[in-house]
């Protein structure tokens, strides 16, 4: 009976010890630091409100007590990616007292395990400003408005956290939006502000002015003027322009190197300028040259042209001349491009600019391309037109898309027929004292004598300057001599010649008389009918 009561006593015992076996081993994991700070990151992964996924976790570092929400109301607490739990992992493993957050003993669970809390070192921040009626903020939640113009607020026991107090609100009708970050060293968030005046220019000439991460307003041909505006001196002033392949920004400037009544030129390095544009202009210009030369096209075309030979406008440039110098009846017998200019720049991208010009084609026509009439002289063509430069590397080409257009809005046509006769001749004229009769005048040398009821046509072979705008026909001795005056001629004994007087914008009949064995005497010309131009 003794030997059996013993073991009844034995098994228990053994059974006891092994779950109190089983519930330390357990327990020394379950409540063990590495597993406090898996679940606590765990939590931080989790979807929904962060702060409340891991307040359960976390405690003050100087009182233990729990983080309430309403304490950690400022402080943003984002959902954690993949990496970052893996570096906060790593980073609470090998935190201790001196840091931000660490792992922290804050009692017993069950007398035997530690109780493990993510301990928060508490934060006090003093926001001040010396704008009256304004909101203070603290990461975009209110906190307070100034009530005078040496305000400041202390915000007590806030979680060690990335923070930015700014002030919203308005100075003297003007909008007060600044705004500075805590640096993790010093506790003064100073909002004081000064007031100054001045003037920016910038070649973003209607770009945004900026102060920091506030708008001040838009430039206006490159220019804004700063009046009486609430600054901060560690905030910095900057130009920026919104495109929609991206944003392009000027140089930054401290405003605490600004005094009043300066000028600030805030510059984007790198703009295309208009000598630069002009170059690249002239140079697709040239490549069309080139092409019309070598009836192909230049192997250097892809240095100026997007796509090279493909590139739309340049495909325009080539057929602009098309029909005058390849399809034409009469084709030039050659082209220059003496006049481009470009008429504006204007930038439509961060890279891109549209340019806008003007140019003129000379075509020339000499002779050998009129067989029948001999005649010779030029074509000149003006033009207008648009095309789009996007950067490449250092340089500017002619992009392949975008605004592009070639458009010819004028044309004078300066092909002649040599004159045998002063230009200002030319034409048909009509006898002032007798309506009936006209004088036509010929470039040719032939003059016609049209009358109601008659037409007499001859024709001379040149002229020659007798002085004071008179001139005489140069005919053969069959020439019939009539057509050169309005009446007869008559007398024994004498000869005449004929000539014509150009006089302002009229013209006189012209004769002269000698005996029929002398020279003529040039220098005393009969004048005869004055002519008007019809």
């Amino acid at each position: 009976m003794i030997k059996f009561k013993h073991k009844k006593i034995w098994i228990p015992s053994l059974i006891v010890g092994i779950l109190l076996l089983i519930f330390v081993v357990w327990g020394s994991f379950h409540y063990s630091k590495k597993q406090v700070i898996k679940e606590y990151v765990a939590a931080y992964q989790k979807s929904g409100d962060t702060f409340d996924n891991i307040k359960g976790y976390v405690v003050w570092a100087d009182n233990n007590e729990k983080v309430t929400t309403d304490e950690a109301k400022y402080a943003t607490f984002k959902k954690l990616s993949k990496a970052e739990a893996n570096q906060l992992s790593q980073d609470l493993q090998d935190a201790g007292a001196s840091d931000n957050q660490y792992v922290k003993k804050v009692g017993q669970r069950f007398l035997i395990f530690p109780n493990y809390r993510i301990a928060l070192k508490p934060l006090n921040l003093t926001i001040k400003t010396n704008v009256n009626k304004v909101d203070i903020l603290l990461n975009k939640k209110k906190v307070a408005v100034s009530d005078s113009e040496d305000y400041s607020v202390t915000l007590e026991r806030l979680p060690i956290a990335d923070y930015t107090a700014s002030i919203s609100g308005k100075y003297n009708g003007k909008p007060v939006e600044l705004s500075k970050a805590y640096d993790g060293e010093n506790n003064l968030l100073d909002l004081s502000v000064s007031f100054k005046s001045f003037k920016v220019t910038s070649n973003l000439t209607d770009g945004e002015l900026y102060f920091d991460d506030t708008c001040v307003g838009t430039l206006e041909n490159g220019e804004y003027d700063v009046s009486d505006y609430p600054l901060t001196d560690s905030a910095k002033a900057y130009v920026k322009k919104k495109f929609s392949d991206g944003d392009l920004k000027s140089q930054k400037q401290a405003l605490s190197s600004i005094s009043d009544g300066d000028t600030v030129a805030l510059d984007a390095e790198g703009l295309l300028d208009n000598e630069t544009a002009g170059k690249v202009l002239v140079s697709a210009f040239d490549q069309m040259i080139l092409y019309l030369n070598a009836g192909q096209d230049s192997s250097t075309v892809a240095t100026i042209f997007e796509d090279g030979a493909n590139n739309e406008f340049y495909k325009g440039l080539k057929e602009s001349i098309t029909a005058k110098m390849q399809t034409d009846s009469r084709k030039a017998t050659s082209l220059t491009v003496p006049n481009i200019v470009l008429t504006n720049l204007t930038q439509v991208g961060k890279e891109s600019y549209v340019a806008g010009f003007t140019a003129t084609y000379d075509f020339h026509y000499d002779k050998s391309t009129d067989t029948e009439k001999q005649s010779s002289g030029d074509v000149i063509q003006t033009l207008e037109g648009k095309l789009t430069l996007k950067k490449s590397g250092a340089s500017y080409l002619v992009a392949n898309s975008g605004q592009r257009s070639i458009t010819v809005t004028g044309e004078d046509n300066q092909i002649k027929v040599d004159s045998v006769m002063p230009e200002a001749m030319l034409g048909t004229w009509k006898v002032d004292d007798k309506s009936d009769t006209s004088f036509t005048f010929d470039a040719d040398g032939t003059i016609t004598q049209s009358t109601k009821n008659n037409k007499r046509q001859t024709k001379v072979t040149g002229v020659e300057d007798k002085g004071n705008n008179i001139y005489h026909y140069v005919y053969g001795d069959d020439t019939d001599t009539s057509a050169f005056v309005v009446s007869g001629l008559g007398g024994v004994g004498v000869k005449y010649t004929f000539g014509i007087k150009i006089d302002g914008d009229k013209l006189r009949l012209v004769v002269w008389q000698a005996n029929k064995d002398d020279d003529f005497d040039y220098s005393k010309p009969m004048l005869g009918s004055t002519l008007s131009k019809k």
